[in-house]
């Protein structure tokens, strides 16, 4: 083969290549490129596009920020690390010398830890005069420590003395109250402070338009509606009355404005059926059950 025979092969063979890869750049490459370029350029025009929508999200959670760094610098409840039933107890003890007359009385019931924060649930009941009684759940809710009330039911009873001469309206009450503690040593004391005080109320919504007109307790028998079922036996139940005194009942007997209808120890109940000036009425005692708390109730790390 000729010197020029080679060399024209060669040059043949090199042109071949060239020309494919510049088919193969011109026809797939660059088009892949330019379509990777195009789409980076859409995204960037959006984006631009949505610059106002940015700043807006922007300006709303700087207010978001600077109102929640607000509320944490003014904060003015206290979280302790461990709730503790006596503690507790206390401080409802001092709620009660706040308020004025309030019977209570308290029953731990369960704890639910969450994570870095749980809550002890307690259950309340008692009696007081709506004023009593309205200033004891505001201190409640408004004092230094943090309990919240999930549920509460109140009810409105006329009360009798025995010479028929005082007749006063008493609430009933019994409620839930969640009791919170944290692990996060930052929120046991609060830097906040404030005066506080409930407002003062012109009426009372329990009293009645019209007296039920009831005969007064001339002996001494049990109050349903102010007691306390604390056991129940085939056959027997014993409440707390109304005179904080164990008192024995069976079926049939007589009690303040009716009598004992229903016994079920199985379900720890009592059943009576009370007759106030004319209309009847069933009232349920339910022994309010409690497990042993242990000395100290903690948030979980």
């Amino acid at each position: 083969m000729s010197y020029t025979v080679r060399n024209s092969l060669v040059l043949g063979v090199l042109l071949i290549l060239i020309v494919g890869v510049g088919t193969y750049i011109r026809a797939f490459n660059l088009p892949q490129q330019q379509a990777v370029i195009e789409t980076k350029i859409k995204e960037i025009d959006e984006e631009l596009q949505n610059t106002p929508n940015l700043v807006n999200q922007f300006n709303d959670l700087s207010t978001a920020i600077a109102e929640t760094q607000k509320r944490w610098e003014t904060r003015n409840k206290d979280i302790p690390p461990a709730d503790i039933s006596g503690e507790t107890y206390n401080h409802f003890s001092h709620l009660i010398d706040l308020s004025g007359d309030v019977k209570l009385d308290m029953v731990y019931t369960s704890s639910q830890p969450r994570g870095n924060f749980g809550y002890n649930v307690y259950n309340l009941k008692g009696e007081a005069p709506f004023e009593s009684f309205y200033k004891f759940i505001w201190y409640l809710e408004n004092g230094r420590k943090l309990f919240k009330i999930p549920t509460l039911n109140v009810k409105g009873i006329e009360v009798v003395g025995k010479d028929d001469q005082e007749r006063n309206i008493l609430v009933t009450f019994e409620a839930n109250v969640h009791a919170f503690y944290t692990s996060v040593p930052e929120l046991s004391t609060s830097v906040g402070e404030r005066s506080i005080a409930p407002a003062y109320l012109t009426q009372d919504p329990f009293e009645p338009v019209i007296s039920t007109g009831i005969a007064p307790n001339t002996h001494d028998l049990v109050e349903i509606e102010r007691s306390d079922l604390k056991a129940a036996i085939p056959g027997k139940a014993f409440v707390l009355d109304q005179n904080n005194g164990i008192r024995t009942l069976e079926e049939g007997d007589e009690v303040y404005l009716g009598y004992v209808t229903k016994i079920v120890p199985e379900e720890g109940r009592l059943e009576a059926t009370l007759n106030k000036g004319g209309i009847i009425e069933r009232v349920e005692l339910k022994i309010r059950f409690g497990p042993v708390q242990s000395p100290v109730q903690k948030a979980q790390k």
